[in-house]
């Protein structure tokens, strides 16, 4: 998982795409600073989220920086949303600009936010291999994350005590040793934060074995390639 960051040293785009972690984390980095978040976290506050094969580099301008891609999966997208045909990141690292060194990558999972229509991200941003989810969260981004997105779910970052008791609306997020840096554990990898009978958010194991979704095909009217920027 990544475009993150080890001990609080900033790895290089080009590692980030091969390496088996988040592309996009943590990790300050200059004016940029970035956070993990729990995979339903990145669906629940994105505005689109896809999964595509990065084609090669489109044209950039002064402050954006641009790829061209072929969208495989649109796993969320506003209704009345314009066909999309770019997406877009800033071109300055310090503006957590994101670069692709290589000339292709393939099934991508990339969350984004809608700026006058067009599809932008960061490194905050959620760049990863979709390959490298878990069955679980690939149903999660597919069907069921978007049912838990009016829980909150915060991570427990007080170690050396207990974690704090969650209200009704959230959900505690713990990994060993209140380590942030990569997902890892059942509530990171096979889990997700939802409403119960009660209406108390709690966490709750994905069952991929009793449920098929059905993955939304790219509108006829959204053209082959998308543009990232």
């Amino acid at each position: 998982m990544t475009l993150e960051v080890k001990g609080g040293t900033t790895m290089g785009p080009a590692f980030l795409l091969v390496f088996p972690l988040l592309l996009v984390l943590s990790t300050p980095c200059d004016a940029c600073e970035c956070k993990i978040q729990h995979p339903q976290t990145f669906y629940c506050i994105s505005d689109v989220v896809i999964v595509g094969n990065i084609l090669e580099r489109g044209n950039d301008t002064a402050l954006k920086r641009s790829y061209r891609i072929n969208v495989t999966q649109i796993l969320k997208f506003p209704k009345k949303t314009p066909p999309i045909t770019s997406i877009y990141t800033p071109k300055d690292w310090d503006r957590c600009g994101y670069e692709v060194r290589t000339s292709q990558q393939s099934q991508l999972l990339i969350a984004g936010y809608l700026r006058k229509g067009a599809l932008y991200f960061t490194r905050c941003h959620l760049v990863y291999f979709w390959y490298r989810l878990t069955n679980e969260q690939r149903l999660g981004f597919q069907a069921l994350y978007k049912r838990g997105c009016r829980c909150q779910i915060q991570p427990c970052l007080l170690c050396w005590r207990h974690c704090p008791q969650p209200d009704n609306q959230q959900c505690v997020w713990e990994q060993k040793g209140c380590d942030y840096k990569i997902w890892e554990g059942d509530q990171s990898l096979y889990s997700m934060c939802a409403p119960r009978h009660d209406g108390h958010c709690g966490w709750t194991r994905i069952d991929t074995v009793n449920y098929h979704p059905e993955t939304t095909p790219p509108p006829e009217t959204t053209p082959e390639m998308i543009h990232i920027i």
